[in-house]
């Protein structure tokens, strides 16, 4: 097996999900379908739905604050925040600096990262590779509420998305003698040739006037529901195989595959496409939805908080999103410095 690129203390994992929930039973009657076939389609049961009061920084705060308390690290302590997001508060400004002045951390750099559904992975390897120098430590946090831009009659994306916040508190190599995590290889990619398969189309500066006068924007996400299922698949299966290879790893060595949870299908397509067995391919779609950049730190914290990760276990962390972009880290677990629920 190849050295570690790096290395980092896993100081703590929390989330933050909207209260409300939206089962099939519910969603059907809106989409004119049975919720046997919803399930049938997309492997999902219900979803958390953000509610009016719910903001990305809002989330976001609600699961940085649990994350620093069971990290035991003080607010001010903390050096770096970094947000993925792709459902700011606001379109011209990033949301990091709002979730810090929440949380009290008051001397943090924070910034955005816009990675789509592959940004909960990107953001991690991001803030992972800063440790030590210059930073001390980190706070990656993931806020996303894509069904405010979901139509409620759209089958492709109503059936799908899910709401939710994570963060997750990273510590330097060496620190609280806790056993690091290794990162043994990484991989981020993009192909904006498919930039049009899922986007809001209005909202940003490609924006045009009509007449030289402003217009009601068009707000609702558009996805091509087939090609970003075949993206999806192969290039999932790039992925994981890149990954194996530049760990040094062959696929009966992986322990585990953490994917993105954008639909039941996909996963169970990336298994038999991989030769990893499919009891190695941790899902929570059922009950959480495609909780975007959520959705890979989300279900590392249900795995670690229900004790199914143990030291030295090889997993893959694999996303793939909008834009296209894909991020995959393969690394060694470590110890947890402090509690995950």
């Amino acid at each position: 097996m190849s050295s570690a690129l790096h290395e980092f203390v896993l100081g703590g994992l929390a989330a933050a999900l909207p209260e409300s929930r939206l089962d099939n039973e519910t969603l059907s009657a809106r989409l004119g379908m049975d919720p046997a076939e919803i399930e049938r389609r997309t492997g999902i049961r219900s979803r958390c739905v953000a509610g009016p009061g719910d903001t990305a920084s809002s989330l976001g705060a609600r699961a940085a604050h649990r994350a620093l308390e069971r990290a035991g690290l003080a607010p001010a302590d903390v050096e770096l925040l970094v947000l993925s997001t792709y459902t700011p508060d606001h379109p011209l400004c990033p949301t990091a600096p709002a979730i810090a002045h929440a949380v009290g951390a008051v001397r943090a750099g924070a910034f955005d990262v816009n990675a789509a559904c592959s940004g909960g992975v990107t953001a991690l390897l991001a803030a992972s590779a800063m440790l030590g120098r210059p930073f001390g430590n980190a706070l990656v946090v993931t806020a996303d509420l894509t069904t405010r831009f979901v139509r409620p009659d759209d089958r492709s994306t109503a059936m799908v998305f899910g709401d939710g916040a994570t963060a997750t508190v990273l510590l330097p190599s060496g620190a609280r003698g806790a056993r690091p995590w290794r990162v043994l290889a990484c991989e981020l990619g993009a192909d904006g040739a498919g930039a049009a398969l899922f986007r809001v189309p209005d909202g940003g500066s490609a924006r045009r006037p009509v007449n030289g006068h402003p217009r009601e924007p068009d707000l609702a996400v558009r996805m091509d529901g087939r090609a970003v299922f075949r993206f999806a698949v192969e290039r999932g299966a790039r992925l994981v195989g890149e990954l194996c290879d530049r760990a040094g790893l062959e696929p009966e060595q992986v322990d585990l595959v953490v994917p993105h949870q954008a639909n039941e299908r996909i996963t169970r397509a990336l298994a038999e496409r991989t030769g990893i067995p499919a009891s190695r391919w941790f899902s929570n779609i059922a009950d959480r939805g495609n909780t975007a950049s959520s959705s890979v730190p989300l279900a590392l914290s249900e795995l670690l908080a229900a004790g199914r990760i143990e030291p030295g276990a090889r997993i893959l962390l694999v996303a793939f999103g909008a834009g296209l972009t894909w991020a995959g880290l393969a690394v060694e677990a470590g110890d947890v410095a402090g509690l995950v629920r």
